[in-house]
């Protein structure tokens, strides 16, 4: 069932997390789903490197065709420069005043490959760009996260709740989803 809490904090697999409700309140399957992802990839690499940044396109497309396309290539790119074995993802559909859909999206990567943005946030621009898009990235967009660090952990979780925030979704055809995340699991866990 899809819930708008106004909680400051969510509790996912045992451990309470604070989230960034204000305003809209967060759905609450989004903001689990997130975190799970976060979590599953910190239980697979000693150290995460989860990058935040946001999708622009010129006009409204009514399926996320676009943002499917976007993810096969750039995984494949990132794949083959850091031979990653896994990787994380989170995307949420936006619209809200503007006539056209954005995106946020979220990467976690392997922490022991990449440490720092730069390299990987070029790809990402020069994929969605030659896609028609525009690729902002925000100021201090990247958190580098060690296992067992709660602190760490929590800024980051606190910034990218924000995703699943209560307004600007729901503005598409049915069949359409607001969000996807990626579909790792937890280690011992059944694919």
């Amino acid at each position: 069932m899809r819930y708008v809490s106004h909680a400051k904090a969510i509790t996912v697999h045992g451990s309470t997390w604070w989230v960034n409700a204000r305003k809209s309140g967060l759905f609450t399957h989004m903001a689990k789903r997130i975190i799970s992802q976060v979590d599953a990839m910190l239980d697979h690499h000693n150290k995460i490197h989860l990058i935040r940044f946001d999708l622009h396109q010129p006009e409204y497309i009514p399926n996320n065709k676009h943002i499917s396309d976007f993810n096969r290539r750039l995984h494949g790119k990132l794949t083959t420069k850091y031979q990653l074995t896994r990787i994380g993802f989170i995307w949420v559909r936006e619209l809200e005043k503007a006539k056209k859909q954005h995106y946020h999206y979220v990467l976690i990567l392997d922490g022991n490959k990449v440490q720092h943005p730069h390299h990987v946030l070029k790809l990402a621009s020069e994929v969605w760009e030659h896609m028609d898009g525009f690729c902002y990235k925000p100021k201090n967009c990247y958190y580098n996260i060690e296992r067992g660090n709660h602190n760490q952990l929590q800024r980051a979780i606190l910034r990218i709740s924000y995703l699943a925030k209560g307004r600007g979704k729901g503005y598409r055809p049915r069949q359409t989803k607001d969000f996807s995340t990626s579909r790792i699991k937890q280690k011992g866990k059944s694919k």
